[in-house]
């Protein structure tokens, strides 16, 4: 218990002395009060968080930070064992820290994400960048070889709408990496909805995806939990 207030103390001191960080707690709590209401609200809380957060996160410096130098060489090492020159939608793309380097592999790269940071993405090499809903993904269906979810289904309402999209808008026999922190420690982010570990995945799409790789980023790399990442190809004849 001691421990447990030490640590409240520490936090409120530090939220006091970063005052940008202040100001993001208190319009959290009075203009998006209402975010767990309903998709809408919550999705107009995301939209507000991702832009305001998109500063730290689209530095040089945070490109180098040893957890997203490890994540896009796993990202990139899944995707060259699936093949090239594939058709690859990024969604939840942010700024294209991994639509880029999955672009420059030769592959052909359609990145979505929310309106208020699409337009970062613009700025790097995805072969096509929109707004869209992860929920409700605007393509038609089998025409991707694969589809990227980096640090997007903890965001999500409704997360196992946005398997179903993605088993949709895949081609026979096509694949999917997901990125996502493990286990519920991850609720500590106040953007983040939903926790997941490789079993709760595996729940979720049954016997319509397999899973082909399993990594385990630990949070020595720069962030407070574990990170998992799971390439799971699709099975064609088993609908979510």
């Amino acid at each position: 218990m001691l421990r447990t207030l030490k640590q409240r103390i520490h936090g409120l001191l530090w939220v006091l002395s970063n005052p940008a960080q202040f100001k993001h707690i208190v319009i959290r709590e009075t203009r998006y009060r209402q975010r767990y209401r309903d998709k809408r609200s919550w999705t107009e809380w995301q939209q507000f968080d991702t832009h305001d957060a998109a500063g730290q996160h689209s530095t040089v410096t945070a490109y180098v930070r040893p957890l997203n130098l490890e994540r896009i060489r796993v990202f990139s090492e899944m995707v060259n064992s699936v093949g090239s020159g594939l058709r690859v939608l990024d969604v939840g793309c942010g700024d294209g820290v991994i639509s880029e380097p999955i672009a420059k592999l030769g592959n052909t790269v359609a990145s979505v994400d929310l309106p208020t940071i699409t337009k970062l993405c613009h700025k790097r090499k995805a072969s096509m960048v929109s707004s869209g809903d992860a929920e409700q993904l605007a393509f038609a269906d089998g025409i991707f070889d694969l589809v990227l979810a980096s640090e997007v289904v903890e965001h999500l309402w409704n997360p196992h709408a946005f398997f179903k999209e993605a088993y949709r808008v895949l081609k026979g026999e096509g694949w999917l990496i997901i990125e996502t922190p493990e286990g519920k420690d991850s609720l500590r982010y106040d953007a983040h909805k939903n926790w997941f570990t490789e079993d709760v995945v595996k729940q979720i799409v049954g016997d319509a995806f397999a899973v082909k790789q399993f990594r385990r980023l630990e949070p020595e790399l720069g962030a407070p939990t574990s990170t998992i990442i799971l390439l799971m190809q699709k099975h064609p004849s088993m609908a979510l």
